[in-house]
């Protein structure tokens, strides 16, 4: 996101590797949001090119910076494009709108044509956002300079756990909700255990535990827990 002519599409573009978006110079170009997903280091992204903001009395342009505003809430990353060229006078105004909508999420400033500033500049560019306490990435998108550093910052962002050999793999939602039902169920018995509640109510949270994880294996009866137990354990008359 960012405001119009900061080259959003153009980024869109060279991320996806095809003409996806229609970049021109006209501000305004984009007036919705163009979406599509590529895979960068085996973890696919999906994109969201949007509107670009501004103060604008165009009714339909209008309605594609609140699609913009929501796309933002949406987001689990946000890239904001800036232009190095021509930081705009409106950059508090626009840090505003961005802010509240962007609370948790993962920012990475992007400052975009960098390829058309000097050193010097780009110190001032780092004074100016210093105060800032995301990632800050310099690219050229049009000249496609450092777009695979944006991509790294783009995997870290995702912060996936690091996965080693030997490691279980979840990769059916269905499961992977059914066995963290399954944990926050045992996590109560453990609790209950701790504080010497009755058995009673421990065996209701066993229950909703073998409930769940007989949503992953079938039905699990009493007789196999008992099996089970007896069968692995020691225990007296």
């Amino acid at each position: 996101m960012g405001e119009t002519n900061v080259g959003k599409s153009t980024l869109l573009n060279v991320l996806l590797n095809e003409e996806k978006a229609i970049v021109s110079d006209i501000h305004g170009t984009t007036r919705d949001v163009i979406e599509d997903s590529v895979n960068i280091n085996g973890i696919t992204f999906r994109f969201i090119d949007t509107a670009g903001i501004r103060d604008t009395k165009d009714k339909i342009e209008n309605m594609g910076i609140e699609r913009t505003y929501q796309k933002i809430e949406q987001a689990s990353i946000v890239l904001w494009i800036l232009d190095c060229t021509q930081l705009s006078e409106h950059i508090e105004w626009l840090t505003d709108r961005i802010a509240k909508r962007a609370i948790g999420k993962k920012v990475i400033l992007v400052f975009n044509k960098i390829d058309k500033i000097t050193e010097d500049e780009r110190d001032v560019l780092t004074q100016m956002f210093e105060q800032f306490e995301g990632e800050r990435i310099y690219i050229s998108a049009r000249e496609r300079i450092n777009t695979d550093g944006l991509q790294n910052a783009l995997v870290a962002a995702a912060q996936l756990p690091e996965i080693n050999p030997g490691d279980v793999v979840v990769s059916n939602i269905r499961h992977y909700e059914a066995l963290q039902n399954a944990h926050f169920s045992i996590c109560r018995v453990i609790d209950g255990l701790d504080s010497g509640i009755s058995g009673d109510f421990l065996s209701q949270d066993i229950r909703e535990c073998m409930h769940f994880l007989g949503e992953i294996t079938g039905q699990i009866s009493n007789d196999e827990i008992l099996g089970n137990i007896f069968g692995k354990f020691c225990i007296g008359k």
